[in-house]
């Protein structure tokens, strides 16, 4: 079915219905179904079912429910998974919106807004009949053995057991001979509520010591009731017994003697648990920031229109301090906010800016978290538990009951879009939330130093309501002295220029001057190389041997920790090797840097420096982030290094210094948003420097010093970049003038891969002439960038186009297309 208005759905009942449509995970089609709800059934629409779906069993969400059905005698539910509905009506409305935004199923829609551990996949459950049947076939053999060794198995168990054997065909023929029986079947969902004992004492302090007289004989009963004796309050079972050096037996027989009791409640696992959050002053606005504010008050206090914000506010001018004033007056008109940052590593400083502010009403989520936890903040969500929710990407679906603001810093940054390889649908979180307060009627602030094209463009056009914050604040000693300030200079490094002059060495003159004098006066600096790593390639000198992937043909990058070459892409590592593989050489040779090799040069060069290094590689234990931070805050090291981790968002007054060791490697890739992304990454980066009274410097080290984009970064002119990128759009036909459609055609056979992508274009010149579609074109097909990735081939071909709803409308769609609307890259 199409778009139901969501008036339709709050005001729809169950009282006489029969008919459940469903949207079916995973399901192959792009359709719903409809089910029959069995006489005395409460169904509701938002809930999670269990169907008979083809010859197997699936999950379902209820998204409507009718007494008519279009298909004659449709099959009955099988059951009701979870009895409170796990999305809400506005949920459905948004699911809708992105299927028919992103050309995907509805169901894989809803399923974003489910926490882990909801979703199953139904199986096939085998079982041996005949004990006694043998085979001479191999694989029959090794399957009935299997089965009468271990019982009853899912398919899943059999795949890990015979991989690629083919058993299912097998399977067939003992089920069509008696031998084995097929059912279908769907395990429950893996989430569920923890639980925790608490013992307390269940007698009277007056009549203690005639206890302790029975437990004389019993020593560790007694350490038991003397620890809950000197306690006010219950505790926690594996705590007590620790402490009192005893077991669970001592334990129970205090109960049993009626010493102690012990009951189990539930425990919310909530990430936030025991973190203090100290409340600050709150800074006086200033002319700036308080114009802006007043525009967006206004517009909050009329609260009928879903307006759409840009924030466009230089690094440092103070547009948390507007976010949190639009916060406050969301949450004083009753209603909730979800707060979306772009990189987990934000976070912990975001959460400490909002939570001190809104004490014990902010929740955060993101993937870092655990499945449990996560689970539960959903829970406390639909409970109404908290009103703020801080997180990445997915915080956006967080099921709070009445949203009235999402905000979106740093809304410039590509982590916002779902994109493959991750399963569709392939969303951007910005457009989302749009739609989602289209939905709610509530409002969307977009803040940025450096906003998308596309986004600036609409605001120039005025679909979005455009606030400028120019100047950069600092609040040095008290919310009442805030004053404006300038943006650091920069300066620009030719590093062809330092080769002529014989400088090799990955730092220039000008930074290693600049990197000593900060160290010496007792300053902090941040390095950013957007390269992880010790050398970015491995050639043999004799043979040009290079070291790649054999499952995606990408270099391998050498890193010196653990002295392996590793794929960045799908993670295959083998040892360090002496000698060429290819010849037998011994002069292999490591070339390029990540940040480890700039790490290793701070640490060699300028000892005694202190050096943190801040990258995927050294982010992968929990809580990781949140560490590194408040180890280089608090002045535990002089130097950061890093990649893009540090230079989204991070205020740091101690830094004074902010070197780019390269600042053009993005600029050779054939990607029309490569001068965007290398502008932003850039401003950003110099956007950590000056935070404080200090005198800052950033140098941009570069092969390109000419580029447009590196000399608009240089000098913090986002217009002049705006401008001529726009006629650099305009010209070729990009965003934000015509729309992206990628389409990926993916093999393990590289021939097979071509010939669907062929196939694909004929089927769309075809769509493309039969709806007069003049200024859509197509370009290609032709070989990925990363044309092999874990053995894999892909093929792609991009779709530019002024009406998407025209392309995608009757479009033959094959499942394995995968379908990129709006992609950020074309690599």
């Amino acid at each position: 079915m199409g778009l139901l208005p969501f008036s339709m759905m709050l005001d729809s009942t169950i009282s006489d219905t029969r008919y459940a449509e469903v949207a079916v995970y995973q399901a192959p089609l792009r359709r719903t179904f409809h089910y029959a709800i069995p006489d005395g059934w409460n169904v509701s629409i938002g809930q999670l079912v269990d169907v008979s779906f083809r010859t197997g069993r699936s999950q379902g969400i209820v998204i409507w429910i009718d007494d008519h059905s279009p298909v004659a005698h449709p099959k009955p539910l099988l059951g009701v998974l979870v009895d409170e509905p796990v999305v809400t009506p506005a949920q459905i409305a948004l699911a809708q919106w992105l299927a028919a935004e992103t050309a995907s199923s509805l169901s894989a829609c809803l399923w974003l807004m489910l926490p882990p551990g909801l979703a199953k996949r139904g199986d096939m459950q085998y079982t041996l009949i005949d004990e006694t049947y043998s085979d001479h076939d191999d694989v029959t053999a090794a399957l009935t053995e299997l089965l009468r060794a271990r019982g009853t198995l899912r398919a899943a168990q059999i795949d890990r057991v015979l991989p690629k054997s083919g058993w299912r065909e097998h399977a067939q023929h003992l089920i069509s001979r008696g031998v084995l029986r097929r059912e279908a079947v769907l395990a429950a969902p893996d989430a569920h509520v923890q639980t925790i004992r608490l013992a307390r004492l269940a007698i009277e302090a007056s009549t203690l010591e005639s206890a302790y007289e029975t437990l004389t004989r019993s020593p560790k009963q007694a350490s038991i009731l003397r620890y809950l004796a000197a306690q006010s309050d219950p505790q926690v079972v594996s705590e007590v017994l620790a402490a009192s050096d005893a077991g669970n037996d001592a334990l129970n027989r205090l109960v049993e003697k009626g010493f102690v009791a012990v009951e189990e409640i539930e425990h919310l696992r909530d990430p936030l648990e025991g973190r203090q959050f100290t409340a600050g002053e709150i800074p006086i606005l200033t002319a700036g920031q308080q114009a802006v504010w007043d525009r967006i008050r206004e517009r909050l206090e009329i609260g009928a229109q879903a307006d759409v914000f840009l924030l466009h506010g230089v690094t440092g001018s103070g547009k948390t301090e507007v976010y949190l004033r639009a916060l406050e007056l969301t949450l004083a008109q009753g209603r909730q906010a979800i707060v979306l940052v772009p990189e987990i590593s934000l976070v912990p400083q975001t959460v400490q800016r909002f939570a001190s502010r809104f004490p014990g009403r902010v929740a955060v989520i993101h993937s870092s978290l655990t499945d449990g936890e996560q689970y539960d903040t959903w829970r406390r969500a639909r409970a109404g538990a908290f009103d703020v929710v801080v997180g990445a990407r997915s915080a956006l679906f967080t099921p709070l009951a009445d949203v009235g603001l999402v905000i979106i810093d740093e809304e410039h940054d590509d982590s916002y879009k779902q994109s493959p390889p991750l399963p569709p649908p392939y969303y951007h979180a910005r457009e989302a939330a749009i739609a989602m307060m289209q939905i709610n009627h509530g409002h969307v602030i977009l803040g940025s130093a450096t906003p998308s094209v596309t986004t600036a463009y609409h605001a120039r056009q005025g679909t979005i309501v455009h606030l400028k914050m120019p100047n950069r604040v600092l609040i040095p000693d008290t919310p009442t002295s805030a004053h404006l300030t300038g943006l650091p200079p920069v300066e620009i490094v030719d590093m062809r220029q330092e080769l002529r002059a014989g400088n090799r060495s990955m730092f220039s003159r000008s930074l290693r001057h600049q990197l000593t004098a900060t160290l010496q006066r007792g300053e902090q600096a941040m390095l950013f190389l957007n390269r992880r790593g010790s050398a970015t390639f491995v050639l043999c000198r004799d043979c040009g041997y290079v070291a790649r992937c054999p499952r995606c043909e990408m270099t391998l990058t050498y890193h010196q920790a653990g002295a392996a070459l590793v794929c960045h892409s799908c993670g295959y590592t083998q040892p360090q090797s002496e000698l060429c593989p290819n010849c037998g050489s011994q002069r292999i040779r490591y070339f390029g840097a990540g940040t480890a090799t700039v790490e290793e040069a701070v640490i060699k060069e300028f000892a005694p420096a202190r050096v943190l290094r801040w990258d995927r590689d050294t982010t992968q234990a929990r809580g990781a982030h949140e560490q590194l931070l408040e180890r280089f805050a608090t002045g535990e090291a002089d130097v950061l290094v890093g990649t893009q981790m540090i230079v989204k968002g991070l205020d740091l007054p101690r830094v004074t210094l902010v070197g780019v060791v390269l600042a053009d490697t993005a600029l050779g890739l054939p990607d029309y948003r490569s001068g965007e992304r290398t502008f932003q990454l850039l401003t950003q980066a110099a956007g950590r420097a000056g935070r404080s009274n200090l005198p800052s410097q950033v140098i941009f080290q570069t092969y390109q010093p000419e580029h447009y984009a590196i000399q608009a970064a240089s000098t913090h002119d986002y217009e002049t970049f705006f401008e001529q990128e726009l006629h650099y759009r305009r010209d070729l036909g990009y965003p934000p003038y015509r729309r992206l459609v990628r389409f990926s055609f993916r093999d393990t056979n590289a021939l097979k891969a071509q010939q669907e992508a062929e196939h694909a274009t004929e089927l769309l010149r075809q769509h493309i002439k039969q709806h007069n579609m003049t200024v859509t074109d197509l370009i290609g097909p032709a070989p990925a960038f990363f044309g092999k990735m874990e053995d894999t081939y892909t093929w792609h071909l991009i779709v530019r186009t002024t009406d998407l709803t025209r392309l995608l409308t009757d479009l033959s769609v094959r499942n394995s297309w995968i379908i990129d609307v709006d992609p950020t890259s074309l690599l």
